[in-house]
């Protein structure tokens, strides 16, 4: 394993929104066109397809640095691949990024803006290039009075994301690898959905309360969907689905209740017990009654235990009778002497009907009706004038508007599965502070 240090990733999407960020922009484009005269590294004009390849990648560096200034990564610094051009560039790519990128890093070594490792391998693997802001471009970023407000996302950033699943044949090791999928009527169709929803949540009201535990940049509300596909399947968006990217996804729940969505607390609403129920859905079956994370002579105080031994055997690809899943720290776990054939027999006397779920790797497609759920929710919302933020089987809301999108997600569920998918509204409880930061102000 690799003891390198892992730096953030460069972002080849994020640009410049307003008009604070594109000046410092425009005065990158003077340095680096005088740099170029200066040291007869460019002998005549670029192509109009060049030119417009050399603007928009000045824009994402400048924006790359000012944003690292801004939001510090880890280690200082951001990680970034420089390739031998556009040779086999995907619908994942920014075309702007290519052999001549590599010249722009120099060029701007050149001007004073940026520090540039170069990367190398090594037996632990290597690490990439990586880049920092220099102090000469953190006081341009500071005199520029930019803030977070001021970052947006280049036009052509691809939001359905389609991964196949490789497995390694010696150690049975598996890696997820991008493919570059056909377009067809869904995938637009899917694309078009995406782009409403996030041009909806960008005009939205959204801010965090300073918590004093750092900055959240509750701008970054760009989401995906992310799909998958099997190593020898014919690419589709038919397993997974779920939405991935925002700031908030990744807040500790602890720091959720400084989130304000039209300057109200939040609520956090979500399906209870959705594996297990879209399960039985997908087997024209009814849970019975009670808590179906509840076993005859398990006491309750395992709850968290059972939910994840039980949806671990749903998205198992085999009949597993021994080895639970290393645990992670902090991770519930079973008592010594419930086994796994003595969980696997309790839980199909309590739950016969999805003997055909265990042990068949039905995750992919239960994800896929999740998600399909939760995107006519989001619809649903978006026609409401109703800012949520996604999570992947719930959601946060405005926490007066709580009922009125509880009975909407009860009802998509419904509608989608022909079964009952109760939802559960979690209240936060406000912050004691109310000097909200990162709101969205434009100059």
């Amino acid at each position: 394993m690799s003891t390198h240090a892992r730096h953030r990733w460069f972002d080849e999407w994020q640009g410049a929104a307003t008009t604070r960020l594109r000046r410092l922009v425009e005065e990158a484009t003077t340095l680096v066109a005088q740099y170029e005269r200066e040291a007869g590294s460019r002998l005549r004009e670029r192509r109009p397809d060049d030119l417009a390849h050399h603007l928009t990648a000045t824009e994402v560096l400048v924006s790359n640095l000012a944003y690292a200034v801004l939001m510090p990564p880890p280690t200082g610094r951001l990680a970034l691949l420089t390739g031998n051009g556009n040779e086999g560039c995907t619908r994942y790519d920014n075309q702007a990024f290519g052999r001549p990128f590599r010249t722009l890093l120099d060029t701007f070594e050149g001007i004073g803006w940026l520090s540039r490792e170069r990367g190398y391998r090594d037996r632990q693997g290597g690490v990439a290039s990586s880049i920092a802001p220099t102090p000469l471009f953190v006081g341009k970023v500071h005199e520029a009075s930019v803030s977070l407000s001021d970052f947006g996302r280049i036009e052509g950033e691809e939001l359905i994301i389609l991964k196949r699943k490789l497995t390694a044949d010696v150690d049975r090791s598996s890696r997820k690898e991008l493919v570059n999928y056909p377009e067809t009527t869904m995938t637009s169709s899917l694309r078009d959905t995406m782009r409403g929803f996030n041009s909806f949540l960008a005009g939205a009201d959204i801010s965090f309360v300073d918590d004093g535990l750092g900055a959240v940049d509750l701008h970054n509300r760009i989401q995906r969907r992310h799909f998958l596909t099997g190593s020898d399947d014919a690419p589709s968006c038919s397993l997974g689905g779920r939405l991935y990217g925002g700031a908030w996804q990744n807040l500790p729940r602890s720091r959720r209740a400084s989130i304000r969505i039209e300057g109200e607390p939040i609520a956090v609403l979500d399906y209870s017990a959705m594996a297990p129920r879209l399960a039985y859905a997908s087997v024209g079956a009814t849970p019975p009654p009670g808590d179906i994370y509840t076993l005859p002579r398990l006491d309750p105080v395992h709850r968290p235990a059972v939910k994840k031994a039980f949806n671990t055997l749903l998205c198992d690809t085999f009949i597993r009778k021994r080895g639970w899943p290393e645990p992670e720290d902090g991770d519930p776990r079973l008592p010594s002497s419930w086994t796994i054939p003595r969980f696997r027999a309790a839980l199909l006397d309590r739950h016969p009907a999805l003997l055909p779920c265990l042990g068949t790797g039905m995750a992919p497609q239960l994800q896929n009706t999740e998600s399909t759920i939760l995107m006519e929710v989001l619809n649903e919302m978006r026609i409401r004038g109703i800012p949520v933020l996604s999570l992947h089987d719930g959601l946060f809301c405005p926490g007066t508007q709580a009922d009125e999108v509880r009975t909407v997600m009860e009802g998509v569920a419904l509608a989608i599965t022909s079964a009952n998918v109760p939802v559960s509204v979690h209240p936060v409880p406000a912050t004691t502070k109310n000097q909200p930061i990162n709101h969205i102000q434009e100059p």
